[in-house]
């Protein structure tokens, strides 16, 4: 998918350098994304999109020509949102307006997750989609808080629990490469303590843990990353 044009926050997020420590996995992220939108999206239709903790719309590009109306809403004074929301606030959005919601790595940093989803579920058109990335698998990391952890089956539950019929589950990052990410993050915070210094020695050894997850999550079976994985990206519709 053409990427030419994009600002570098959006790129920090889907194509990171190779020696940044979370290439591997925002690559993979950004593929699954590429590889799930498309075909839900009809020729010649134009849909009204709401990205609930937008950050920085790194997958707004991907819906392409097929946008109506894109609306990202997000906590605190984020520039990038049209909507800037508090903490367990209800939006402001007509109930049943919407065709696709859009939540990437939102959920895991949400306190009221009941809110959330019922929200999510409000403003969807009967039969409308809900695009949701979240961790099974990962560590700690604020933003300002860190909530949640699912597993597949949890997330399938607690989007069947408010009204949301499960598509599709797509795993991102297998549990063996996994344990290579957890341990490069903690060569990052270190490195990150010892300055510029700790940044120059770090890049090669990120790029090395880079083949090293390729060639573990090469080698894992389906399956098992189906059952195990970092994270989720779940496509489900409104009954």
């Amino acid at each position: 998918m053409n990427r030419r044009g994009l600002s570098k926050d959006v790129l920090a997020v889907i194509a990171p350098p190779v020696w940044d420590t979370y290439y591997y996995v925002s690559v993979l992220t950004r593929k699954a994304y590429e590889k799930t939108i498309p075909p839900l999206l009809d020729d010649g239709m134009k849909y009204d999109i709401v990205d609930y903790g937008c950050g920085a719309r790194p997958y707004e590009h991907m819906f392409g020509d097929h946008i109506n109306t894109y609306t990202g809403i997000d906590v605190g004074n984020n520039p990038k949102a049209n909507i800037n929301i508090q903490p367990g606030e209800d939006l402001k959005i007509e109930s049943s307006s919407v065709d696709f919601v859009l939540s990437s790595q939102v959920l895991e940093h949400v306190q009221n997750v009941e809110q959330y989803m019922n929200e999510c579920f409000r403003i969807l058109k009967p039969g409308g989609c809900l695009l949701l990335s979240t961790h099974g698998t990962w560590q700690y990391h604020a933003s300002p808080h860190d909530y949640n952890r699912w597993t597949s089956i949890g997330l399938k539950t607690l989007l069947e629990k408010y009204g949301f019929e499960v598509q599709r589950s797509v795993p991102v990052l297998g549990q063996f490469a996994l344990t290579s990410q957890l341990r490069l993050s903690f060569y990052n915070s270190f490195a990150n303590m010892m300055g510029a210094a700790g940044k120059v020695l770090l890049a090669p050894v990120s790029l090395l843990y880079q083949f090293k997850m390729m060639i573990e999550d090469m080698i894992t079976p389906q399956r098992v990353k189906q059952r195990d994985s970092a994270i989720f990206l779940m496509v489900a519709k409104k009954k």
